[in-house]
């Protein structure tokens, strides 16, 4: 009964991520109504976004994978709800090429708050903490070196996944999220569907490499 109270939870959190990915844009935080796009689609037949069936969808899916591999423990829910806000943050930045303060600001909170009483987190929560800070440091000083390659926003994601990862975790985290965008960038200049010159959205590529090492 406690799986499906929180897989029904989870599907109530995709409704919300939708609902956030809508009205964010417009500087609001809550939004208009929670309403299920595959309640819609059956029902009424409203043809729904890509987008919102994937997320109505995959949050269940990713809490279920969180729950599947840690059991219904702290561990478990803690990183569940990291990966909602993971797929929240991959969603806006896809859509947007923004990563919202509005988002990642509440989610750090959730994250430095809980390190301490997060014994799995390699090097305790003074790794945790100190991972967290040390990546945004070194995302925003490339934010200003590239003058627009890296955004604050990844500087934002980049120390959220340092706290919920540890270190040195973290370090493992952030060099896979950098090698998958190095890739997918050598594919789009082999494929020649870019230039030197194409900026690609870096949040995607951190959030998967954040996603890997928060499920081991």
């Amino acid at each position: 009964m406690e799986i499906l109270a929180l897989l029904l939870l989870a599907w109530l959190l995709g409704m919300l991520a939708n609902g956030l990915a809508d009205v964010l844009p417009a500087r609001r935080v809550v939004p208009h109504r929670l309403r299920s796009a595959w309640i819609a689609w059956i029902r009424l037949g409203r043809r729904p976004r890509v987008r919102e069936l994937a997320l109505e969808v995959g949050v269940p899916l990713l809490w279920a994978l969180a729950l599947g591999r840690f059991g219904l423990s702290p561990r478990g829910i803690l990183c569940a709800l990291y990966l909602t806000v993971l797929a929240l943050v991959v969603v806006t930045d896809l859509e947007r090429r923004l990563i919202y303060d509005a988002v990642m600001l509440p989610a750090i909170a959730l994250a430095a708050l809980a390190a301490p009483v997060s014994p799995w987190l390699e090097g305790g929560a003074i790794g945790a903490w100190g991972m967290g800070i040390g990546a945004f440091i070194f995302f925003f000083g490339l934010a200003v070196a590239t003058q627009g390659g890296i955004g604050g926003g990844d500087a934002m994601l980049a120390a959220f996944i340092g706290l919920i990862t540890g270190f040195p975790r973290g370090l493992q985290a952030l060099s896979w999220g950098a090698l998958l965008a190095g890739v997918f960038a050598l594919g789009l200049l082999l494929s020649r569907r870019g230039t030197w010159d194409t900026l690609i959205p870096y949040g995607p590529f951190l959030a998967l490499g954040g996603a890997l090492a928060l499920l081991g």
